[in-house]
């Protein structure tokens, strides 16, 4: 009897136990779950402050004092004049209103909801998918062609081509030409005749004169030494048998400079089998050949097309590539403290098309009301401002390589590789 009791002791006693520490349990996980929810708070609904999530203050308002507890609002004021707040919004300030640009005209007063609407002038058009800057002028149809849908704000004028009919006003009648007056003609024709005839005599004579000079000037003592004559600008002197045989000739076509001995700035241009297009002459020009006046210009006209070219030591190394030989880019690592070279490299993204930054930044997770903020400032300002938010929302998560792969999914793999070039070449970051 004694025993049983004991037995009843023992199993209430085991039962009170577990109901107490499953009990402490639950609690301890509500805690933990709590304590986890004050670290997430909902975008574009709450803010963190103090280990907590506040409430947004309403569009048309701003924070103005800080909640004092998990999931309640804190002080919120209306917008100042010239400011506004279009969402929701956990800001300590509102935005400013914008000022239409020129050639634009205001169709909605900014308000403390929403900032000032503007559109085109008449006779000026700007695509809604495209970043409008500039208005363009609307097109006018041609005369073969009719209006078949108007110019408007946000869309250009729409022709088609015109029907043709043999009542159409528009449609001119083909009138036959006049008879000429043939004796008229035949007039006009001997006259430009004899101006031609005229203008080749002149010009032989022009010749026979210079290769007289020239050849005066071979049979002077001064050229009777053995100096080889470089021809200059696609220009040949010609030897004393020429002479000669010019003077026997009495008459002699002009000969065209040979394009052998043409100036080799396209031909300069053809090194490791790559050729620079004609229109980069003028820009290539200061690179390829010496400052000095003296050193020669004569020496680069005399060379033969087919001679080839030395390759200068004093070229410099290309630099290393961005990209693995598989076309894979390589990862950056720090020369300095990660947040050091970040914020010292980010004076390098200026660089970006001005296009593309509001997709870049909302998708590196940059609020809409962070860069509607950031659109007072010019462009420079801008990404820099922007790039900042990002690196304190991001902590110690922030690395420029994500940046660079962002890039590389909006198909900007140009700035990225002038990014990551320029970023090892100022000693920031080497590549791994």
């Amino acid at each position: 009897m004694g025993k049983e009791l004991s037995m009843e002791h023992t199993v209430f006693l085991l039962v009170l136990a577990l109901t107490v520490v499953s009990r402490g349990a639950a609690e301890v996980g509500l805690h933990l779950n709590q304590t986890a929810k004050q670290h997430v708070c909902v975008e574009n609904q709450e803010y963190p402050h103090n280990g907590f999530c506040c409430k947004n203050c309403e569009a048309g308002t701003y924070v103005k004092e800080k909640c004092t507890a998990d999931q309640e609002k804190g002080k919120c004021e209306p917008c100042k004049e010239g400011t506004y707040a279009e969402h929701p919004t956990g800001m300590d300030q509102c935005l400013q209103c914008s000022n239409c640009p020129a050639g634009q005209i205001t169709t909605e007063m900014c308000t403390n909801t929403g900032n000032t609407k503007c559109e085109c002038k008449p006779g000026t058009f700007c695509l809604p998918d495209e970043p409008c800057e500039v208005c363009k002028k609307c097109t006018r149809c041609k005369a073969d062609e009719i209006e078949e849908r108007p110019c408007t704000p946000t869309s250009n004028t729409k022709c088609k081509k015109r029907p043709l009919s043999p009542h159409d006003p528009t449609v001119t009648p083909t009138i036959s030409p006049a008879p000429r007056n043939d004796s008229h003609g035949t007039t006009v024709s001997v006259v430009l005749g004899l101006l031609c005839f005229i203008l080749l005599l002149v010009g032989v004579g022009v010749v026979v004169l210079q290769k007289r000079r020239l050849c005066r000037k071979q049979a002077s003592p001064v050229a009777q030494n053995n100096e080889v004559k470089i021809p200059i600008d696609g220009v040949s002197v010609p030897t004393s048998e020429e002479c000669e045989n010019s003077r026997n000739a009495g008459l002699e076509e002009a000969e065209l400079p040979r394009t052998e001995f043409r100036p080799l700035l396209q031909e300069t241009h053809i090194l490791g089998g790559k050729s620079i297009p004609v229109e980069d002459e003028d820009r290539g020009l200061g690179d390829s050949l010496p400052n000095t006046t003296s050193s020669s210009q004569t020496s680069l006209s005399a060379l033969p097309v087919n001679m080839p070219l030395p390759v200068s030591t004093n070229c410099e190394r290309e630099a290393e590539s961005w990209a693995r030989e598989d076309g894979t880019p390589r990862r950056l690592v720090p020369l300095l403290a990660e947040e050091v070279s970040l914020s010292k490299s980010f004076d390098l993204f200026d660089v970006l098309d001005v296009r593309v930054h509001n997709k870049f930044f909302r998708s590196i997770g940059v609020s809409d009301n962070a860069i509607k903020l950031a659109e007072s400032h010019n462009a420079s300002d801008k990404v820099y401002e922007l790039l900042r938010v990002w690196m304190q929302r991001e902590g110690l998560r922030a690395n420029i390589n994500h940046l660079l792969q962002a890039l590389l999914d909006l198909d900007q793999r140009y700035s990225a590789e002038q990014i990551a070039s320029r970023a090892v070449e100022r000693g920031y970051y080497k590549y791994e």
